[in-house]
């Protein structure tokens, strides 16, 4: 938002897609909206205004800027979920997806059993997820594989 002019900062809203743990385990994904209130030369933000609920419309997951009076929206940056996950990671878990063992996905990419536990551990921990199957269905809503 920096990059605006001052005169149209405040007019300005950050919208992105977030993931909440349940108490019973399940996760719920949420709309979180992000409103700034600046001082009066609209240099500093005074206050940050962060509010939450339920994801009632399809949203691609990456945060956007929102112009609160014409409703156009811009791509925040242009990174990608892409870099949440290594490229044998995401080789792992697209094997994975395709039901596929570990003795097989081994076989398939030479690589030890070994090295494919610890791949597992690794993209479970990175998603933030319990097991395979969530790692999968997270993973291909955030176009991962």
């Amino acid at each position: 938002l920096r990059h605006l002019p001052k005169t149209k900062r405040a007019n300005h809203c950050l919208f992105a897609k977030l993931r909440f743990t349940l108490p019973d385990g399940s996760m719920k994904d949420v709309l979180h909206r992000m409103y700034y209130l600046y001082d009066t030369e609209l240099e500093n933000v005074m206050y940050a205004i962060c509010l939450y609920g339920p994801l009632s419309f399809d949203f691609n997951g990456k945060c956007q800027v929102v112009d609160t009076i014409t409703g156009i929206t811009e791509e925040l940056s242009v990174g990608t979920n892409a870099s949440v996950l290594g490229k044998r990671e995401r080789q792992v878990l697209a094997l994975i997806d395709s039901g596929m063992k570990s003795a097989e996905i081994a076989e398939r990419l030479n690589i030890s059993i070994h090295t494919v536990s610890r791949h597992r551990q690794e993209i479970l921990a990175k998603l933030q997820v319990k097991n395979s199957i969530e790692a999968c269905r997270l993973a291909k809503s955030m176009e991962l594989i």
